[in-house]
């Protein structure tokens, strides 16, 4: 009786299905219908299952507008809240070393309403609790390896995504902005790629974060087939990550890559010199001109920092306690009487010094604590974890947060609010993986 039920009620919802299909291609011109029924079938999918809007977020962060992940933050949330009330034995579960996280957001509200710019500071301010709470969901919602792996491949195909437009993008030559070169030091360089991300160290943050979490993949794959996947993947985003011609992204993704051989497996480091001196040799003439540029005071996008992080030095010293204000926006309205040599600037260029700016001591000693607690989170998961997938993400996840952090000294890597969720992102998945080793192994938090 039970079983002639279930088909009834299955066909009356095939039926109930087809019958709107019908409709949307009645009604509406054959793209709009297409797009009416995908967005009914995703917001159908996350309110059954919550952990997919989760996905869909992670994948179309760096491909649209925030205002589009926004929407299906707000669908995933109110999925959750169901599955919260509806599933009886749903428990919330803590975020690990959650002290930090206070510690983090009070200075960032504190900045956000005394801010010199406050209706500006609000906006970020909203960015950032979205990018907290969506870690919270995170942590609630992926807690399994399943679906910690379904989250890292929904990164990886955005990333290709965004890497393979990135190609197109030097393929056809796209335009150069003044700003992002030394024409004098780099006569050759007529293409940066930026993809979707508007700014090439803004992209190069991006696959920062990605490749090390897919060269991950790569190492713990079992079956050829998505061994050969993953490192194509790979190539794919480091060759993109090379047209970006960043230099600072350059460095950080050689220090993460680093830092995940002497983890992982130290041999590594001996393939990469033997990569690096391939890619010398066969390297076009405009990237070793690049690459020779690096630390080179006569250009100007490095020797413009300097007297830029001399007044950012005079901006802490008179509001060392409270800061600006949050965003580059506050920094901007203040910036002008601290100038020096005529150097105009929205933000410093430098992570540390631009939240020690904007938030004050506290907001940069939050900062530090709560990046501190989720590189302790993956080491913990690395020495007492047991399962070699987990622990190769642990160590992935660290490398990233590693090389974002040396990039950090020559960018503001906060000023994108894109790069903002997809860090917290990134965190959280250092975070799910401590939180299913320690349901192994009951590892004191």
């Amino acid at each position: 009786m039970e079983l002639t039920e279930k088909k009834n009620n299955i066909r009356l919802l095939g039926l109930l299905i087809g019958i709107i299909i019908g409709l949307a291609f009645f009604i509406l011109p054959f793209k709009s219908a297409i797009i009416a029924i995908g967005g009914l079938t995703a917001v159908t999918v996350i309110l059954l299952y919550p952990e997919y809007g989760i996905y869909l977020m992670a994948l179309v962060v760096p491909l649209v507008s925030l205002k589009y992940t926004l929407l299906l933050f707000v669908l995933t949330v109110f999925s959750f809240v169901i599955k919260l009330i509806m599933d009886k034995e749903f428990k919330l579960k803590k975020i690990p070393f959650g002290y930090s996280v206070v510690f983090f957001i009070i200075p960032l509200i504190f900045s956000a309403f005394t801010s010199f710019t406050k209706g500006e500071s609000l906006q970020k301010l909203v960015v950032y609790l979205i990018s907290f709470a969506m870690l919270f969901l995170i942590v609630n919602l992926i807690d399994s390896k399943k679906k910690l792996y379904y989250l890292i491949l929904a990164i990886i195909i955005a990333s290709l995504l965004v890497s393979f437009y990135g190609l197109y993008q030097y393929r056809v030559g796209a335009a150069v902005k003044e700003s992002w070169v030394d024409k004098e030091l780099n006569p050759d360089l007529r293409t940066r790629v930026y993809s979707t991300l508007d700014n090439p160290n803004i992209l190069a943050e991006y696959l920062l974060m990605v490749i090390p979490l897919t060269f991950a993949l790569f190492w713990t794959s079992k079956k050829k087939i998505n061994m050969l996947f993953y490192l194509l993947a790979v190539g794919i985003q480091f060759l993109c990550l090379l047209l970006t011609f960043s230099r600072g992204g350059w460095i950080g993704i050689a220090f993460a890559m680093i830092i995940y051989a002497i983890f992982v497996d130290r041999r590594l480091i001996f393939l990469y010199l033997v990569a690096g001196i391939a890619l010398l040799i066969v390297s076009p003439e405009v990237v070793m001109t690049r690459i020779a540029t690096i630390g080179n005071t006569q250009d100007t996008s490095t020797a413009y920092r300097f007297p830029l992080w001399m007044a950012a030095f005079d901006m802490i010293r008179d509001f060392w306690i409270t800061g600006v204000g949050l965003g580059p926006m506050a920094f901007k309205a203040i910036y002008p009487q601290y100038m020096r040599l005529g150097i105009m600037a929205v933000h410093t260029h430098n992570i540390y010094l631009q939240m020690f700016v904007e938030t004050g001591i506290f907001g940069f000693i939050g900062f530090f604590l709560f990046i501190f607690n989720n590189i302790r989170c993956n080491l913990i998961t690395f020495v007492k974890g047991i399962d070699k997938r987990a622990k190769t993400i642990a160590i992935a996840v660290l490398s990233s947060i590693s090389g974002l952090l040396l990039h950090g000294l020559v960018e503001y890597i906060f000023f994108d609010n894109k790069i903002i969720v997809m860090l917290w992102i990134l965190l959280s998945i250092g975070m799910v993986g401590f939180k299913l080793e320690y349901k192994r192994l009951n590892i004191i938090e």
